[in-house]
Formats: structure tokens, sequence, C-alpha cells
């Protein structure tokens, strides 16, 4: 599955193409989009290689990773379902960025948040976000093979058009 984004949004404009790695669902590539925009400030990118030295002995690959001027990870993001082992690790190893959990329901989020404050020494340092009941899956099927976003975004909020259909949407932060 590949799907090709042409986004206007917050007065610049960059093309991202998604194509589904093993298994990633259209879901998790509507999470990977919703990511890419609600960061779009801190000029994040999908496809990053281990061999990268930010990513040095990380076994893990980020879904959207963020860069500081030093090349350091300034944002790691997570789409979807990821376990306490992982996001254990990426709050210690990463104490100075920003690690965020997007979900597609706010309940999941809820619930995720319940679970790393209960399991994870550092589970201040995880931000969770959920989408508002109902808008994930009007997101979702907006989505095309090929999409175009215009508008504006925030950490967490998106005012904008996705493929004409209009989106002013608060993400619950947990």
């Amino acid at each position: 599955m590949r799907i090709r984004c042409d986004i206007h949004l917050n007065g610049g404009h960059r093309r991202l193409l998604l194509v589904s790695q093993q298994e990633e669902t259209l879901e998790h590539l509507a999470l990977k989009l919703a990511g890419f925009i609600l960061f779009w400030d801190s000029d994040p990118t999908v496809e990053v290689s281990l061999k990268n030295p930010a990513l040095a002995g990380q076994e893990f690959r980020p879904d959207l990773v963020a860069f500081n001027d030093a090349g350091d990870i300034a944002l790691w993001v997570e789409c979807g379902n990821v376990t306490m082992h992982k996001l254990n690790k990426l709050s210690r190893r990463y104490s100075q960025a920003r690690v965020v959990v997007l979900k597609e329901q706010s309940s999941e989020a809820q619930r995720l948040r319940k679970e790393v404050a209960g399991q994870l020494t550092h589970h201040h340092r995880v931000e969770i976000l959920g989408w508002p009941p109902g808008e994930f899956g009007r997101w979702r099927d907006a989505l095309r093979e090929d999409t175009h976003v215009m508008g504006e975004a925030t950490g967490h909020s998106l005012n904008l058009v996705l493929n004409e259909i209009p989106f002013a949407v608060d993400l619950q932060i947990f």
C-alpha cells in the first residue's frame, strides 16, 4: 500500500510517500500521516535507517523521528500499539527527547496512560495522544492513494482539509 501526500501546512510545503512495511495497516499509515502533520514544525522523518548515528545500538525503529541541530533525537513517535518494554527503553535512553504515542481512540490512549503510569519508572516522559470518538475513522476513510492536505496544525490540533474533507480536531492528551 502506498500513499503519496502533497502537504501544504503552516505556510510550508512538503511531499511525503508512505509505504506500508510488513503487516502495516491503513490505520497505521493514517496515524503516521497524522503524526507527520501534528509535528510538522519539528521536521519529522518517517523512514530512518538504523545506521543513523543517533540510533546507534538501538534495536527499535521509530514510526516518526525528528532530530535537533546536533543530530540527536529530539522527538520519537510511535503510532498505534507499542509494548511497555519499548516505551521503558525509549524513555530511559532518550531522556532529552519527547516520546509520543498516537492512538486511534482517546479510550485506548487513556488505557495506555494507566498502564504506563503503573509500569514505567519514567512514565511522565511518555506523552500519549488519542483521537476523539469517530474522528480517526473519518481521517482514515479520507485517505487516498494521492492525498492532498492543506491547513494548519500544532502538536495536538488539526485545522485542515484532507482530500476535500475538513478536519478541526484537538487530540486528547493523556
